[in-house]
């Protein structure tokens, strides 16, 4: 199954880091970003990769080659301009619209989701799309709950998320392309407007996946001392 890996964009979350380096070369305890998210689809049997980059592709380029050191494919897909989430993949319509099913997998997060066991639950339901869910997500601010009169019962900050929260890995069938478009996200545009019309989108949950947002500068110390006490690159 091909996978697509998003890295378009210029990282300006990640400013002023990404200012001199691709966000899959920022190093985690001791790799790149992007080694840890090749290394776990591969060991999950996704060795077929195409990854869409902006800025720095030579960076990539320069350190992962053909991917042949990972046992893997890496094709790279160079995008001058980002395009959103759906837009990078309506791009890459001409290399996904006769495949079964494709793998998406974000480009600056780290989670070990069951992505081999959401494809082949995607595969048995025949659906349009499977929607990689994960728990216990720290939300990213302070909790409060009020009474009548407006004042606190309680407040937490950061909390975990007790809903599945969407991991930003997704299997899609070739139909999902009718949707695509540029300028288009899946979060935002896509899966609400799927779901809209009726289509026959799933949502696949790994409770006991670990999940890690690496956008932030902020982010990256927790990351990495996670990533450090695993004894794995992921």
């Amino acid at each position: 199954m091909k996978t697509v890996i998003l890295l378009a964009g210029h990282g300006t979350r990640m400013y002023p880091l990404t200012h001199y380096v691709n966000k899959g070369m920022i190093p985690l305890a001791g790799r790149p970003l992007l080694e840890h998210i090749i290394i776990k689809l591969r060991d999950q049997g996704f060795d077929d990769l195409i990854v869409a980059v902006t800025a720095f592709p030579e960076q990539l380029r320069h350190h992962f080659g053909d991917g042949e050191r990972w046992d893997v494919r890496i094709e790279y897909v160079e995008r001058p301009e980002p395009s959103q989430t759906a837009g990078e993949v309506a791009a890459l319509a001409d290399k996904l619209a006769d495949e079964e099913a494709f793998l998406v997998h974000y480009g600056d997060i780290i989670c070990n989701l069951d992505c081999a066991a959401m494809a082949q639950r995607h595969l048995q339901c025949g659906a349009v799309a499977t929607i990689g869910l994960v728990t216990g997500v720290p939300f990213h601010g302070g909790v409060a709950e009020l009474d009548a009169s407006g004042r606190l019962q309680s407040f937490v900050e950061k909390p975990p998320m007790e809903k599945p929260v969407h991991a930003a890995i997704n299997v899609f069938s070739p139909r999902v392309l009718d949707y695509c478009a540029a300028g288009k996200d899946f979060s935002n545009d896509v899966i609400p407007e799927m779901i809209a019309a009726d289509e026959q989108v799933i949502g696949y949950l790994d409770p006991q996946a670990y999940w890690y947002d690496v956008g932030r500068l902020s982010d990256l110390d927790t990351v990495a001392e996670f990533l450090g006490g695993l004894g794995k690159p992921w």
